[in-house]
């Protein structure tokens, strides 16, 4: 008797206990941050940071991918949405004006093509690096989960027929990770002709990315963006490449696509002439790595 009123019990337990829904999980492939404004030591440690923050929040599933290929080189195959993959990277600048930094958390939907962001101001750099993890990790949620109820899949647009032979129609053609410079370690190309240039000595610079034509021909213009930063010469001398950097135009890339995992062209940038410098142009080809 009294067994079978234990059942009774717990069965009636059972069933006025709301159900509650499995936790849907997400992927996140972290990129790390992007930032020309602070040395490689700071970039790391606030890297780092980051990255440890994004693995303490319950149910993501983070990939390291500081050291791999860009946000947007790999095209999902279906849409498993109970395991959607999402990427992090995070924008840190500085105001010269008022010497507040401000950091621009990135989240991309890969599966449906979104990009959304959401910006904070803090009085100092330092006041970055201590950001309460609850404060950072509600932050990148909100992001996260801010569009579930979109469900349009819009794919990145694929190679064309004048891709192949040597012509693009879209910048999004060029997203990915490049290289070919004996000074830059790699060269990574975002959505919306935007991304940004590792140097081997660690510095970064931002970059813009555009598609111009004259008659038959085609090129694809890339322009720093930012201020000019000694760093960005490391083929001058430290001291002419300190003084050079105050008033240096922006550095360019011409380039002709000769296929679509191959760029040849000209970079205009500074270069020595005795124990000054001048306003030159190099011979460059960025092959795709990835």
């Amino acid at each position: 008797m009294k067994k079978n009123a234990l059942r009774l019990f717990f069965s009636a337990v059972l069933f006025l206990t709301p159900c509650r829904a499995v936790a849907q999980v997400y992927n996140i492939d972290y990129y790390g941050i992007v930032s020309t404004q602070i040395d490689a030591n700071m970039s790391k440690m606030t890297s780092d940071l980051y990255y440890t923050q994004l693995t303490e929040i319950s149910n993501f599933s983070v990939s390291d991918k500081r050291d791999g290929a860009s946000v947007f080189s790999q095209e999902p195959d279906s849409a498993d949405f109970s395991q959607t993959t999402l990427a992090f990277y995070a924008l840190i600048s500085k105001d010269e004006r008022t010497d507040k930094w401000t950091s621009v958390f990135k989240v991309v939907d890969k599966m449906r093509n979104e990009e959304h962001s959401k910006s904070k101001t803090y009085d100092s750099f330092y006041k970055i690096l201590m950001e309460p993890k609850s404060v950072l990790q509600e932050t990148i949620r909100d992001l996260i989960e801010s569009d579930q109820n979109a469900v349009a899949i819009q794919r990145r647009p694929q190679e064309t027929q004048s891709a192949r032979t040597g012509g693009i129609e879209s910048t999004e053609v060029l997203s990915g990770t490049w290289s070919g410079e004996s000074t830059i370690d790699k060269v990574v190309i975002l959505r919306g002709g935007r991304g940004f240039v590792i140097f081997k000595n660690g510095a970064s610079m931002n970059i813009g990315i555009e598609l111009t034509s004259s008659g038959d021909k085609q090129n694809i213009v890339i322009t720093q963006k930012g201020r000019s930063n000694a760093s960005f010469y490391p083929e001058l001398p430290r001291n002419i490449a300190l003084n050079a950097a105050l008033t240096a135009e922006p550095i360019t890339w011409t380039f002709t696509p000769l296929d679509p995992d191959t760029l040849s062209g000209t970079k205009n940038t500074l270069i020595q002439n005795g124990e000054d410098y001048e306003n030159g142009t190099l011979s460059v080809e960025w092959k795709r790595v990835n």
